[in-house]
């Protein structure tokens, strides 16, 4: 991936671009925000902007978001960001729906 040096990602000046791989520009990412460096930009990417299309990615992205998942939590927010409001419901009735099928809907489930 195309990496920003100082963390400015409207910064696109060939001074401030390296190449990274996707783990370690993410957890670089995270670094300097943590340290209050940079500014992310809000990237569209058409391929990503359908969101979640099965019950499975969704429940993939939220436990990512909880920590329980394979997910890194930037690529998990980008999913349920870009996952519509009506999609969204409709994979929370069907959690509902199996939940209560498999009797777990007054129990601790981690979603």
């Amino acid at each position: 991936m195309v990496h920003h040096i100082n963390g400015e990602e409207a910064d696109c000046s060939p001074d401030n671009l390296t190449w990274a791989c996707r783990s370690c520009n993410t957890s670089i990412g995270i670094m300097l925000l943590r340290a209050g460096i940079g500014r992310r930009t809000v990237q569209f990417n058409p391929a990503d902007h359908e969101g979640a299309r099965t019950l499975a990615q969704w429940v993939t992205a939220v436990t990512s978001l909880q920590g329980h998942g394979p997910m890194d939590v930037l690529g998990a927010v980008d999913l349920v960001s870009a996952t519509p409001p009506g999609r969204r419901s409709s994979f929370g009735k069907e959690i509902w729906r199996l939940r209560r099928a498999h009797g777990t809907d007054k129990t601790g489930v981690p979603f």
